[in-house]
């Protein structure tokens, strides 16, 4: 289980995130929600421990530092130049000594990277890069899986194959935050999601209930962005 206890951020004078609160369950998938600049990306780089708090905690399985469960998928990464997949892919196996060539191949395979394993990864389309850094999230089989914009950049092919593949961890009980623009990514895969708006939780539900009060989440984030959506959060006194 993943906890978020009043969490705030600010970058000098700038609050990006102001007491934010989160119970993430065992095999639950989450959405996080909103508009570019919202604090969605904020907040996740602090669950995963790539950000601090200002103030707030975070605790993973009860633990402070229980990031060594957690994949992680980023949008974009920079390498040096002439590391390749293929020597990722090695680096990993060499660390985790478990994974098997059955299932390493199984991920290429996934992932469709075998055309492109012995290329820089600086030549890479965004495409590219972005389904090489997702096979790197869960190559070490994590309990809890984070995924920034997963289908981004992705041709329609790539995403109904990613989105099949999400399907198939939770029937295995991974534990899984995604941060998505895709109304219809977060309807299929998600049990549960939350706005950010301003670096607030503005609203909150699970996506059956949203789906019964607006027939789907692309109605409710239309609403959202039409402001007719009331938040759903009691107000906190400062």
């Amino acid at each position: 289980m993943i906890e978020v206890k009043n969490i705030h951020k600010k970058f000098g004078k700038k609050i990006v995130l102001e007491d934010i609160s989160l119970t993430i369950k065992d095999g639950e998938v989450l959405g996080l929600l909103g508009s570019n600049g919202s604090g969605k990306t904020t907040l996740l780089d602090i669950i995963i421990g790539q950000q601090k708090p200002t103030s707030g905690t975070v605790s993973i399985d009860g633990k402070k530092d229980g990031y060594k469960n957690v994949g992680i998928q980023f949008q974009e990464g920079s390498w040096p130049k002439g590391v390749t997949a293929k020597l990722l892919i090695q680096y990993f196996r060499r660390k985790q000594k478990a994974l098997t060539e059955e299932y390493v191949i199984k991920l290429i395979e996934l992932f469709e990277i075998k055309d492109f394993l012995e290329l820089d990864l600086n030549q890479l389309s965004g495409g590219q890069k972005q389904r090489l850094n997702t096979l790197l999230a869960v190559i070490n089989d994590p309990k809890y899986i984070c995924l920034d914009e997963m289908i981004t950049g992705l041709d329609l092919k790539m995403q109904l194959k990613l989105i099949e593949w999400i399907g198939e961890l939770k029937k295995h009980q991974k534990t899984i935050i995604i941060i998505s623009h895709n109304p219809e990514e977060v309807e299929v895969l998600c049990d549960s999601f939350v706005i950010i708006e301003r670096g607030h939780i503005y609203y909150e539900a699970s996506v059956a209930k949203a789906i019964k009060e607006f027939g789907s989440i692309r109605n409710m984030m239309i609403k959202y962005y039409k402001e007719e959506l009331k938040s759903n959060v009691i107000s906190k006194s400062k």
